[in-house]
């Protein structure tokens, strides 16, 4: 099928108003559940962009036959509308980082997000393509003047503008609209931010992306615009999914704070002091109170505040580079054998000041062989036990 006359023209319009100054644009829509929608909204888009720019779809499995509508409809525009399917309902980062490593491994110059229920104007996009020739990233902004919401109850715009702010104050970002979803990346933004970095799973994605991109130094720019709620399907915004948001944020705050060497010591510090308390108070109620034999009770004090000890650091302590992956018996085990090389460091730093030094006190001593187990324990956990695995999910 070819496109209409005036499905030709619209394009040459378009490009028309940003001086044919053209950017090979993908604009990624991410798709579930809307039969309802995607015909006419598909429309829309091609009606309201040039001709060099592609549209991919992708789809979460929609059971409603979602995906079979895009496959027939991209008849109409070949070698422009495409359709990634994925297996499952997967979220909304997903599904956007999906799409963005397919645009970049096929060479765009810039990507635009967008819903499929018109609650995101394809009207705008003219004036975003405009935009993004001088700025990183171009936000159809809800919360600058010319813009706004329409078909939201009082409690929902409350809600909605309230996590904005909520979200500016931890991350003391000047974005005003750090949850929209209506959003143009260059290229070298996205490859500036660091996709394969991104943590959040859910709609906090777009705090997070803007975010990295402000404390990146990219140049943002928000545009006005009307955000129209939608008229058919179903929301996929949930009490759940908002208070996820809310604490995702206090997240990515953390994991924006440069992940130096001392902090990681100072935080396995801090679990080692766990670990002791942990260790102590078995021992105490084990071999004091019940009278159990001290040599059992020690290894088993050992096992249990070890095994508290590695959950800890790989949950907190080295959480940039094991987020990825999960806890394994392998790991497990190197950290427990980091732990006993501590040990035998720490005895033998002890013994050797007793024996070569005259100190008024032992525990001196100990304390210096306490620093140097520390040490060791900590430069093999960092480069043997906690290393990145490259991404991979699991050990």
């Amino acid at each position: 099928m070819k496109a209409t006359k005036k499905q030709a023209e619209a394009p040459l319009s378009t490009a028309a108003l940003i001086n044919n100054n053209l950017v090979k644009l993908l604009i990624c829509i991410p798709t579930y559940n809307e039969a309802e929608n995607i015909i006419p909204f598909l429309n829309a888009v091609f009606e309201n962009i040039p001709a060099e720019t592609d549209v991919l779809v992708v789809d979460d499995n929609s059971p409603d036959g979602t995906a079979e509508l895009v496959e027939k409809f991209a008849d109409a525009y070949p070698a422009r509308l495409y359709l990634l399917h994925r297996p499952e309902k997967a979220g909304l980062a997903g599904a956007y980082l999906a799409a963005f490593a397919w645009g970049l491994e096929r060479n765009y110059d810039a990507f635009l997000e967008m819903d499929a229920d018109f609650s995101h104007n394809p009207k705008y996009i003219p004036q975003m393509l405009g935009e993004i020739h001088s700025h990183g990233v171009v936000i159809g902004s809800r919360n600058v003047e010319g813009g706004g919401v329409e078909g939201w109850g009082l409690l929902r715009n409350i809600v909605s503008k309230g996590g904005s702010l909520y979200s500016r104050a931890v991350l003391g970002c000047p974005v005003k609209d750090l949850t929209g979803g209506f959003n143009m990346w260059r290229k070298e933004t996205l490859l500036k931010i660091g996709l394969n970095t991104i943590i959040s799973k859910g709609y906090s994605f777009q705090v997070e992306m803007k975010y990295r991109a402000w404390r990146a130094g990219c140049s943002i720019k928000e545009l006005p615009i009307i955000f129209t709620d939608r008229k058919y399907g179903a929301s996929k915004m949930s009490r759940k999914i908002f208070f996820e948001a809310l604490l995702n944020v206090w997240k990515i705050r953390a994991a924006s704070v440069p992940d130096n060497g001392v902090a990681q010591f100072l935080k396995f510090c801090v679990t080692g002091i766990l670990g002791t308390i942990t260790n102590l108070l078995i021992f105490f109620l084990l071999a004091d109170k019940l009278t159990l034999p001290e040599i059992p009770v020690s290894i088993g004090c050992f096992l249990i505040a070890g095994t508290q000890n590695y959950i800890i650091n790989h949950k907190w302590s080295f959480t940039r580079t094991t987020r990825d992956t999960a806890l394994s018996m392998q790991r497990w085990l190197a950290f427990l054998s980091a732990s006993l090389a501590g040990l035998a460091v720490n005895i033998a730093v002890m013994k050797f000041i007793i024996f070569n030094f005259t100190l008024p006190y032992k525990f001196i001593a100990q304390a210096f062989g306490i620093a140097a187990g520390m040490a060791v324990n900590f430069t093999a956990s960092k480069l043997f036990v906690f290393k990145s695995n490259g991404g991979k999910k699991n050990d």
